[in-house]
């Protein structure tokens, strides 16, 4: 396989937006305080396992299987830039819902997404990448 894989390209966007949130909120920010970042090599390995089990749990009949890796990826992209903190704030869930839907509404980024689901559910069934 040449290039970038489906899943690598849609984590690369992702943190391109992740990025540009950053920015914006950076300026909002009071001087001299600086936002915590949560680096995700330490926890990338159970970070990883986490994943791989929330995969292998979606039932191989739902019809919605695609969507909900899709999501557990987006999720997990998202909370690996931003840091987990994330998980207890309300608003998380809204705001995955918003993203994943407009990724839905562009048909480059749709295809994408379905490609790495589909690169995601085939490693989580077959234990390796």
């Amino acid at each position: 396989m040449s290039g970038l894989d489906p899943a690598s390209q849609l984590a690369a966007l992702i943190r391109v937006q992740v990025a540009s949130l950053r920015r914006r909120h950076a300026v909002k920010a009071p001087a001299g305080q600086q936002q915590p970042v949560v680096s995700g090599v330490a926890g990338t390995p159970d970070l990883a396992s986490l994943v791989a089990q929330r995969i292998r749990s979606i039932a191989t009949d739902d019809p919605t299987r695609e969507k909900k890796a899709a999501r557990v990826f987006l999720e997990t992209v998202l909370l690996s830039e931003l840091g987990p903190e994330l998980l207890s704030d309300p608003a998380f869930s809204t705001m995955v819902d918003h993203v994943q839907a407009q990724m839905e509404s562009d048909p480059d980024l749709a295809k994408a997404s379905i490609d790495a689901a589909r690169l995601l559910l085939e490693s989580a069934v077959g234990g390796s990448a």
